[in-house]
């Protein structure tokens, strides 16, 4: 009789923590349990009179997949800088696209003093991966714009949903500008393993734009300044070792710091 009285006691307990605790039918759905929502939006909106002193001030990291630890100690120390104008995601934030994935990286994420705007990684996008980072981040391709900037991001990721990939779009925020533009991308608009005829001509039309000043993308981890024609082209390295960049623009001049080295590059942005 007491072995009987003790299972049906601990058979009401176990149903009863079942039926309040936060459920997941499976790390494949786009169920959460953060449930913060367009945050993309929400960041934009706090972004307010960045040019007032003349300057913009931006933190980029990428590619915290695999590096959890780093990724902290990157919030710590970007949240320590208070002259940051707003922080840029450039993507990957996942490995796999699963829920329980994005949840970690939100208990993280959650922890920046600054505006973030995060573009969507190849490895977000897989699975219920694109549905997710909808959810919670909003559109993949947007822009927004200062007094004299508009910075696009866009959804580079062609290979893991084809049908969300959308390079006209990205021409079209480019040509309805009035004002220089910088882009924001998770992998290179030079992948040649990604992008090729018609789409790979896009984007060469899209990087000699006169409009288009300079562009950031992730994805290959390490660090890289380059210039195709007069097109400022910056790579962001991944996380590890709490690798991340503080990007400065003022005028025509662009400086890139490399926040675990403290080294410096200028560049001149085309006029």
């Amino acid at each position: 009789m007491k072995l009987l009285i003790s299972f049906t006691i601990l058979l009401a307990f176990t149903l009863f923590f079942v039926n309040c605790a936060p459920f997941r039918n499976s790390p494949f759905s786009d169920q959460l349990f953060h449930q913060e929502r367009d945050l993309n939006i929400d960041a934009i909106k706090r972004i307010q009179n960045i040019e007032a002193d003349g300057k913009i001030r931006i933190a980029i990291y990428s590619d915290p997949h695999q590096n959890y630890k780093d990724m902290d100690e990157t919030v710590t120390q970007i949240n320590k800088a208070t002259d940051i104008d707003f922080i840029v995601s450039l993507g990957d934030v996942t490995n796999s696209g699963y829920n329980f994935e994005y949840d970690q990286y939100l208990n993280t994420y959650v922890l920046f003093k600054h505006p973030v705007i995060s573009v969507i990684g190849n490895h977000d996008a897989i699975g219920a991966g694109l549905e997710i980072f909808e959810k919670v981040f909003g559109m993949v391709d947007f822009w927004f714009e200062s007094d004299s900037k508009r910075f696009v991001f866009f959804n580079a990721v062609n290979l893991e949903h084809p049908d969300a990939f959308n390079p006209n779009w990205l021409k079209e925020a480019i040509d309805t500008s009035s004002k220089p533009v910088f882009i924001f991308a998770h992998t290179s608009l030079r992948d040649k393993e990604r992008y090729s005829g018609d789409t790979a001509q896009t984007f060469s039309d899209i990087i000699a734009n006169p409009k288009v000043q300079m562009i950031f993308n992730g994805h290959n981890h390490v660090y890289g300044l380059t210039r195709d024609g007069d097109t400022v082209m910056l790579q962001s390295p991944r996380v590890e070792g709490a690798q991340w960049l503080i990007v400065e623009i003022q005028g025509t001049q662009v400086t890139i710091t490399k926040q675990h080295t403290g080294e410096s590059a200028r560049e001149t942005l085309k006029n």
